[in-house]
């Protein structure tokens, strides 16, 4: 990826090459790349680090990654990782990463929380759109505006190689300030995006809601077999026009308050990192303990923040390690959202089991909404669709929710409609 400045040395292929020579198929056809400007590749496959801009602005010619598409951005970074020798991290990107797992514990539990509470607070009789719809808009909201914001964490200072050629001015430029990889590798970061959004969005609660939608069973009402089907449209065409356009309207809001907003010293990064090595594990622990004594709120809400953890990092660890695999269609995410739906529709069903105890139905519950919750996620999902090509994004987003719903029919669907489903212990 080329930069405005000469202070980086332009990578070959760049994802503009790509993109204006059609005929370059494979990236790995190509000579790897002498040297990049990335510093890490430990967060590489976090569709969260690998997007490019969400706010492409064609009159910006001059910056090439106005043009650019997550599958070329993998791509980059493949042919960047294999230039490289492995080496083992060094003890600063240890740190690091344990900072980024706490941050993703703390954030995925307030966003596990956060989404059920969203979702109680607009779901009311009357309401025209209920469930999870909201939670997806505002976690896609966040996503974007953390996406394009470029000034909080804004990157180092880099030498000038126009200050007369002694180096000693420093500038900071946008392209770079978006762009650089100490923006995107800062835990907080991660922490936020991965960890918050991708908790207070969920797949699989969406197409738990699909299903009921189109099932007319939870609960029923009285309409025809057409109406159904409308209501089934209505839920899928509804999440995707107002998650989109929340991912889009949070980018728009932070080039609004770009000039507004404060650059964070990087001296202060340091203390962050110890406020979060110490807030993730005392919030896990401080409710599991909540979990053990307050009965009143298990079912509704601290089981859900116990399991949410597990789903955040599973799917961290899935993004990581499949979705660099193949740059045009996401496996990490496609696996976690579809598996994560079967998981959901199995605990359902589980739920109406008449062996269940009161306080299991309670722990499937929090399975439902924390585990699976947070192991599928729609904020990933739609900056993915609306960062690859046009055919990849149809491709991976159609097969997505066709997967995602079919889970749902084929496993929860076909014991309802022949046995029935009997009302849940909880």
């Amino acid at each position: 990826m080329a930069s405005s400045g000469n202070t980086i040395p332009d990578l070959e292929p760049s994802a503009s090459a790509i993109i204006s020579n059609p005929g370059i198929d494979t990236p790995e056809a190509q000579n790897p790349p002498s040297q990049g400007f990335r510093v890490s590749h430990q967060y590489s496959g976090v569709a969260e680090v690998d997007t490019p801009a969400l706010v492409q602005d064609e009159v910006e010619d001059s910056l090439p990654h106005r043009h650019s598409f997550l599958e070329d951005e993998r791509a980059e970074e493949r042919l960047e990782a294999r230039a490289q020798a492995p080496t083992p991290l060094t003890r600063k990107k240890q740190i690091d990463l344990l900072t980024t797992v706490c941050w993703l514990v703390f954030f995925s539990i307030w966003g596990a929380l956060a989404r059920i509470g969203l979702s109680a607070l607009t779901t009311y009789p009357g309401s025209p759109i209920a469930g999870v719809i909201w939670a997806n808009f505002a976690g896609c909201f966040v996503m974007g505006f953390m996406a394009e914001e470029i000034c909080f964490f804004a990157g180092p200072l880099a030498p000038n190689d126009h200050s007369n050629g002694n180096g000693a001015e420093m500038k900071r430029t946008v392209e770079e300030n978006h762009w650089s990889i100490d923006k995107k590798a800062i835990p907080l970061y991660i922490g936020i995006t991965t960890g918050f959004c991708g908790s207070l969005t969920s797949f699989s609660t969406w197409m738990r809601d699909s299903f009921w939608a189109m099932s007319n069973t939870h609960p029923a009402h009285p309409r025809y077999r057409g109406y159904n089907v409308e209501a089934l449209l209505a839920q899928i065409i509804a999440t995707v026009a107002l998650s989109v356009g929340g991912l889009k309207a949070g980018a728009h809001f932070a080039l609004f308050l770009r000039p507004f907003i404060p650059t964070m010293p990087t001296s202060f990064r340091p203390h962050l990192d110890i406020v979060g090595i110490i807030l993730g594990p005392a919030c896990w622990i401080g409710v599991i303990i909540m979990a053990i004594f307050i009965p009143k709120w298990r079912g509704i809400l601290l089981f859900s923040g116990v399991f949410a953890p597990l789903g955040t990092l599973l799917r961290f660890l899935a993004s990581k390690r499949l979705n660099p695999l193949l740059p045009s269609f996401p496996l990490g995410t496609f696996s976690v959202n579809v598996s994560g739906s079967m998981i959901d529709a199995a605990f359902i069903l589980l739920q109406s089991y008449s062996g269940v105890s009161f306080v299991g139905c309670e722990i499937l519950q929090g399975l439902e909404d924390g585990l699976c919750g947070c192991l599928t996620t729609v904020s990933t999902w739609v900056v993915e669709i609306t960062t690859l090509r046009r055919s990849h994004a149809y491709r991976y987003g159609v097969t997505s929710v066709l997967c995602g719903f079919a889970s749902f029919v084929v496993i929860l669907g076909t014991y309802t409609w022949d046995h029935g489903l009997d009302p849940r212990k909880c």
